[in-house]
Order: structure tokens, then C-alpha cells, then sequence
């Protein structure tokens, strides 16, 4: 390691000298070309590093009492690992089992590196975490200097990844006692491949609103998202979560504010103390759809929305009916009608209770959801969009890169385990069936017949 590090700073020298004198001499460099060139040669010392490492670990490993007695050396094999440096390539040994028919590179296994592993964890985790905020391809070019990933093999990393709960963050030490707790919803719409559309679910529940830098922000705010076919599995995880990080009793209201979907409706049967409030863009959305063809009665459909004066909206609505040339714009004043009665409690709930606020939910929306999965012309498949729109909530919640990898190996242990389990039961039953069929083969009558069948084959193979 001496050598490796006295030729590195050999190497630095002689180029800072270099740059030093080119800067001096000439207007042709600066200190970007200085940077990008110790950035490179740093890159290689950590390759060197790298390989410099796995390879005295395994002569340890080699040299070890513990190897000597349980494991016999087969052959030294070269692999290849995709570090943040760039591409190590290195030699380990391959060790047989003195006991059994096991064969294990010792020194991959003692550093954690899987028998297939072409990434290492931690630049997996990278990819993963850049992949929230870019295109896969764009992850694949900027992820390691001098060396493209292609943007298959970052999404195999996303698929690898599989579906992170969205309760994944929620780590309650003691639970919370509050007056009141709100929660917004809504619904981003996404291209898939096969031409029709996603339709991604989006909820965050929070503790109101404050003040931070002249700036509203939402209190201990906590989002899920994801793909839904059943609304209920989205609201039990929503009731999971309050239940587990607030004390339910001390809750005076909860309030459920969005644009009137039956999906969010449903959140009222799920969660008591619960009441709806209706979204004021999407209501303002319907007022303007009515009112596009007689600007004049817009402000008196208002007056009539804020007084909560259900006959004068009645009137209003009659009167744009009366106006509207085309049926297509009967039809549409007809649909902002029944939005707004259908949605009355929501309007009535928002004027009347002092403490119901605005919903954000639309931006949230923008911020969370399309700005990575609807803003650009994508084509999504429906995993990938659940798994995206999971793995964005997962970084609004608070999720870094560190998460990530935790994760990553957490999964990576488990599936160690389950393949484990899975080769000790296969032993098992082998050993049961071999028990099976050990009694004396002239008392088999498959064995005992002239003609050798199938049967005859599978049984002789198990004696």
C-alpha cells in the first residue's frame, strides 16, 4: 500500500508542477483542467486501492488456519467490479468445502460482494438515489467518470430494488399529541408504454402549517404514494401510520381536503373523527368551465358559493344554462353542477370550521409525482411507475442514499437466507427420499422386473 500511495503523490506532484507551469506560461488551462485531472487520478488510486484491498484480504484468508481446515484451494479467478472509481478488476481464489459440496470465493463473501454482483452496493444505492430526480439513461453517463452504465442496467437496479413500503421512514419513538391533523390527496396521470394511462395515488398527511424563513410549511408533513387498485390498502396504511406515531384520543378532527374523487372520499369511512374538505383549485377549475361563456355571472356563482347560499347557486346555474348556445357547453355547465352539490359538505366544511386550511395538494403533485413521471414525454411501464412514485415519496419523507443502501443489503441478506433455506430443505427431502428407498432392492418390484422403466431409472438414482 506504501508503494501505491508514494507513486499517487509521485503523480500529483508531477502534475500540479505541470499545471503550475502551463497556468504561468500560457492563458490554455485553469483550474476546472486542474480539478478534472485530480479527479482522474484520484479515480485510479481508489481502483488500485480497491483491488490492493480485496487481494491482501484474500492472501489473509489464504493464510488463515481456520481456511486450512475447512476449505481446499481450486483456482485463482479473476472478476470485474463497477465501483464510484470506475471498474476494478482483481484476482481472488476459489475454495472448496473439506465437508461437503460447497464452493465459495471466501474473500467476495467476506466483503460483502454477491456471486453475480456487477455494481458495487454502494454506487447500486447511488444509481438508485439519482435515478429519483433523472431519466435512467442520463443516470447511466453521470454516475461514474470515464465509464457509461446503460439505461437498462439502471432500471434492472430499480426493478432489483423491488416496492419500498411507504412506511419504510416512519420510525415513531414516543407518539404525538395533537388538537388537529390534516391530510391531502390527489392523483398524477402517466403515459405508459402500452398507450394507455397510470394513474398514481398521492397522499401526505401533516400537522398544519408554519412559518419557516417568511415561508409556509407544512408540519412533520409525511407522504405515501404509489399504484393502487384497492383505494383501502392506500387508507389502512394511512391509519397505520396515525395510529402508530399519534395518540388517537387527543385528536379533535382529521381532516381530509382534495378534489372530491370517490378514492379520497373513502378515507372518511376508514378514518373517524374525519371530515371532508374540497379542494379550492379543483372547485375554482369547475366555477371557470361554467362561467367560460358568461364571465359576468362568474363573480355572482362565487358570492353565492361563499354565502353558502345554495338557492342562489341554483339560480346561477340555471341562468349560464339559458345562455349556453352549444349543448356540449350545457353538458359541461351540467357537470359543474353536480361537482359542486356533490361536493357541498367539503365547500360547507371549509367556511364553516375555523380550522380547516387550504389544500397544496396540486403542487405537491407537480413537485412529487410529474416532475419526474408525467412532465416529459416517458413511457412508463406500470411497476416502474409505482416503484417511482414510491422511491420519490421515499425521498420527500427524508430518504437518502444512506437508506438506500441499508436497504439494498437488507434485501440482498434476506434473498441469502431464503436461497439458505431453500438448499436445506432440498437436502432434506433428498435425504428422506433416499431413507425411502433404502431397504434391499430385490424387495422393489420396479427394480425386480426384466423391463427397465422410467420408475426403475428414478428410483435406481436415488440408492
Amino acid at each position: 500500500m506504501d508503494t501505491i500511495i508514494q507513486q499517487f503523490g509521485e503523480k500529483i506532484k508531477d502534475n500540479s508542477e505541470e499545471f503550475l507551469k502551463n497556468i504561468l506560461l500560457s492563458d490554455k488551462e485553469d483550474i476546472s483542467d486542474f480539478i478534472n485531472t485530480l479527479r482522474k487520478d484520484f479515480d485510479e488510486l481508489g481502483k488500485e486501492l480497491c483491488k490492493y484491498i480485496i487481494e491482501v484480504i484474500d492472501e489473509v484468508i489464504k493464510e488463515s488456519p481456520e481456511r486450512k481446515k475447512n476449505w481446499k484451494i481450486v483456482r485463482k479467478k479473476k472478476r470485474k467490479l463497477i465501483t464510484e472509481f470506475g471498474e476494478v478488476e482483481f484476482e481472488r481464489r476459489y475454495y472448496k468445502s473439506k465437508f461437503n459440496k460447497e464452493y465459495e470465493h471466501l474473500a467476495d463473501k467476506k466483503l460483502g460482494i454477491d456471486k453475480y454482483q456487477r455494481i458495487d452496493t454502494g454506487l447500486e444505492a447511488k444509481i438508485v438515489d439519482l435515478s429519483i430526480d433523472k431519466s435512467y439513461a442520463k443516470v447511466g453517463e453521470e454516475v461514474v467518470n470515464n465509464l457509461t452504465i446503460t439505461g437498462q442496467t439502471v432500471m434492472n437496479k430499480i426493478r432489483k430494488l423491488g416496492k419500498i413500503e411507504n412506511d419504510k421512514l416512519s420510525n415513531p419513538k414516543a407518539k404525538r399529541k395533537i388538537d388537529y391533523l390534516y391530510i391531502e390527496a390527489d392523483e398524477d396521470h402517466v403515459s405508459l408504454q402500452n398507450g394507455k394511462n397510470a394513474v398514481p395515488r398521492l397522499v401526505y398527511v401533516h400537522e398544519g402549517i408554519i412559518k419557516e424563513n417568511g415561508r409556509n410549511k407544512l408540519k412533520n408533513s409525511y407522504s405515501f404514494s404509489g399504484m393502487y387498485n384497492k383505494s383501502e390498502d392506500l387508507w389502512l396504511e394511512i391509519m397505520d401510520y396515525i395510529e402508530d406515531n399519534y395518540d388517537f384520543d387527543s385528536i379533535k378532527q382529521i381532516y381530509i381536503a382534495g378534489d372530491g374523487a370517490l378514492w379520497i372520499k373513502e378515507g372518511l369511512k376508514w378514518l373517524p373523527k374525519s371530515k371532508q374538505i374540497l379542494d379550492r383549485y379543483h372547485l375554482n377549475k369547475y366555477v371557470l368551465r361554467a362561467t367560460g361563456h358568461a364571465q359576468k355571472l362568474r363573480f355572482d356563482l362565487w358570492q353565492g358559493i361563499n354565502n353558502l347560499d345554495k338557492v342562489q347557486i341554483k339560480e346561477i346555474f340555471s341562468e349560464l344554462i339559458s345562455q349556453a348556445e352549444k349543448e356540449s357547453k350545457k353538458k359541461a355547465i351540467r357537470q359543474s353542477r353536480s361537482y359542486i352539490y356533490n361536493n357541498w359538505a367539503g365547500i360547507v366544511n371549509y367556511y364553516k370550521d375555523e380550522n380547516a386550511i387550504g389544500c397544496s395538494a396540486e403542487g405537491h403533485v407537480s413537485h412529487i409525482l410529474s416532475d419526474r413521471l408525467s412532465s416529459r414525454p416517458m413511457g412508463w411501464s406500470e411497476v416502474g411507475v409505482d416503484q417511482m412514485a414510491r422511491l420519490r415519496s421515499f425521498k420527500f419523507n427524508g430518504g437518502t442514499e444512506y437508506e438506500l443502501k441499508e436497504i439494498i443489503l437488507e434485501k440482498a441478506r434476506k434473498e441469502q437466507k431464503e436461497e439458505k433455506i431453500v438448499k436445506i430443505e432440498s437436502k432434506v427431502v433428498k435425504n428422506n427420499l433416499k431413507k425411502k428407498f433404502a431397504e434391499p432392492s430385490n424387495n422393489i418390484p420396479s427394480i425386480n422386473k426384466g423391463v427397465r422403466t422410467g420408475l426403475f431409472k428414478a428410483v435406481k438414482s436415488l440408492l
